[in-house]
This record gives C-alpha cells, sequence and structure tokens, in this order.
C-alpha cells in the first residue's frame, strides 16, 4: 500500500537528485586538456601567418607562387607552399572540375522548378557571382551563422521542401559551383559582427582543445611547435592559414570530394574521437575560425588535395 506520509521525502530526493543532474548539464564544464595558445590575431587574416608558420612568402600571390615551384618536387619541403600549387588550372583536370559543371545543372534544375531557390541563394538576388567569399556569415532573419553548404541546405528546404544535407554529394556539388564563381575573389568574413565573433570564439577554443583516444587537437598539427611540417603518416600538415580557400576540394587519397565539414569529421576519426555530423554548430563555429584566418586569400575552387 502507497504510504502517503513518505511522498513528501521522495519528492525532495527527486528534486535533489534533478538538482544535481542539472548542476553537471549547466554548471561548469568538466576539465579538458588544452593545447598550448598560439596567441592568433584574426584581425590580420591571411597575413596572421607571418611569424606563425612564415610559409606565406611562398604562397602569398601567384608570383611566389611561381617563383617558389621547385618546392613542389621536394618531398621535405612541399608543405611549405601550403598545397597551392594543386589549385585551380595549376593541376591537370581533376574531379573538381566536373564537380563544378553537376553543381551548376543541379542548380538550373531546382531553380527551373522554383525560380526562389536560386534567389535565396542569391540572398535576394539570382546574382550568385562573387558571394561565396563572405561565407560563412550570421543570418539575422534566421538568428545564426550559416556557411555555404548551410545556405544551399536552408534555400533547398524552404524553397523546394527538399532534403540537400550538408556533407552529401548533392550538396557539396552545388557548393563547389557557387564558390567557383568567387574563385580570385579575396575571402571577407565580417569579423565586426558580433555573432560572427562569438563564432569565431567558440571555433578557436574547438582548435585548442584535446579530444579521443589519441588526446590530440586540431592544434596538434597546425601550429609551430607541433606536427606542422613534419611527416604524419603519409601526410606533411600545414599552416592553417589560408587553408578554407580551396574547400570543397577533390581529395585524391580518398577519390572524393569533400567539403571543409567533412574534412573535420575525418580529422576527427583519425584523432581517434566521435566526428559530428556537417552542419553539426560545432564545426559551423570551427569553420568561422578557420576560415577568418584566411581572410585576404582568394577563394580557389575548384581545386585538389
Amino acid at each position: 500500500m502507497h504510504d502517503r506520509k513518505r511522498t513528501p521525502a521522495l519528492t525532495a530526493m527527486a528534486l535533489a537528485l534533478c538538482a544535481l543532474a542539472a548542476g553537471n548539464v549547466l554548471g561548469e564544464q568538466p576539465y579538458r586538456e588544452r593545447y598550448p595558445d598560439a596567441k592568433i590575431d584574426p584581425a590580420k587574416g591571411v597575413e596572421g601567418d607571418v611569424g606563425f608558420s612564415d610559409t606565406i612568402q611562398y604562397w602569398r600571390t601567384e608570383a611566389d607562387l611561381e617563383r617558389n615551384a621547385g618546392l613542389a618536387d621536394k618531398p621535405a619541403e612541399q608543405w611549405k607552399l601550403n598545397w597551392k600549387h594543386m589549385d585551380l588550372d595549376r593541376i591537370d583536370l581533376h574531379p573538381g572540375h566536373l564537380a563544378v559543371d553537376e553543381g551548376a545543372a543541379l542548380v538550373k534544375k531546382l531553380a527551373a522548378r522554383d525560380p526562389a531557390f536560386l534567389t535565396c541563394l542569391g540572398e535576394g538576388s539570382a546574382e550568385i557571382k562573387g558571394k561565396a567569399a563572405a561565407y560563412p556569415k550570421f543570418d539575422v532573419a534566421l538568428g545564426r551563422i550559416l556557411t555555404v553548404e548551410g545556405r544551399i541546405e536552408q534555400c533547398a528546404k524552404s524553397v523546394l521542401g527538399e532534403d540537400l544535407p550538408q556533407g552529401k554529394p548533392p550538396n557539396t556539388k552545388i557548393s563547389v559551383y557557387f564558390k567557383s564563381l568567387s574563385a580570385g575573389v579575396p575571402t571577407k568574413v565580417d569579423i565586426g559582427n558580433t555573432k560572427v565573433m562569438e563564432a569565431y570564439r567558440r571555433g578557436e577554443q574547438s582548435f585548442y582543445v584535446r579530444t579521443g583516444q589519441l588526446n590530440m587537437a586540431c592544434a596538434s598539427c597546425h601550429v609551430p611547435g607541433s606536427i606542422m611540417g613534419h611527416k604524419l603518416r603519409g601526410e606533411t600538415p600545414t599552416t592553417p592559414f589560408g587553408d578554407t580557400a580551396h574547400y570543397p576540394t577533390y581529395r585524391t587519397p580518398v577519390g572524393a570530394l569533400e567539403s571543409l565539414q567533412e574534412r573535420f569529421a575525418r580529422c576527427h576519426n583519425q584523432m581517434r574521437t566521435q566526428p559530428l555530423k556537417p552542419g553539426d554548430p560545432a564545426y559551423t563555429d570551427l569553420e568561422v575560425f578557420m576560415t577568418v584566418l584566411t581572410n585576404g586569400y582568394p577563394i580557389s575552387v575548384p581545386s585538389a588535395r
């Protein structure tokens, strides 16, 4: 038989347990080891590599790349070019170029169903040339940060009622096409926007926090004094400055087109940590951080890596 006299005590105990659980969720986050901060100044954009890896002298401009083209044939020094010698038409035709045509065809097909899809991509205009350079950006109407892939997903859903998830081939192909229309345009993420800078700081935290079975952070491979410039299995990590300019890219080791956030997930797998899905807010924040470090450097899509 239920004892009504015990009910208040049981209720009080339940409330106490709930409060304890809430404290764990809402209180201080558990301690996470952090890789030493490299003190990056977001206002410097891509020029922040001066005094960081100092490899920007080899790849900052077309003239620099041409003058240092010989490094591409030197395995121990090739990383200094930040793989920029593999952008655009510097290498033979690759599937990234084909993806541009496929993405254009997809946009045409979707816009034929409803022209509002194209004007959604262009934020009120059917002209999307040059606009990818400003992403990621804060969308006031939606109240959140959008990447190019996030914009594609949002427009397909809101205009056509169709799912074009980030990280899936149709979305990535449209992104390659969209970004190819900004090739040569300097990246210009708006660091004067408070919401963008809040995302930058969260992404910065993710960049330095160690995670996974190998207890590694992004910074473990991409700051001075780390593995940067040294062999890690079959790859040599480079500076993070200017890195987002070539995404989405055709990844020759895996034989597939890859968005930046898919690359984040692949890195997390290699770090033996649980990857997130492309489009996850944490990955969007990390993309903001990384793209701010590309500010001032021209978009180079399509590319191969």
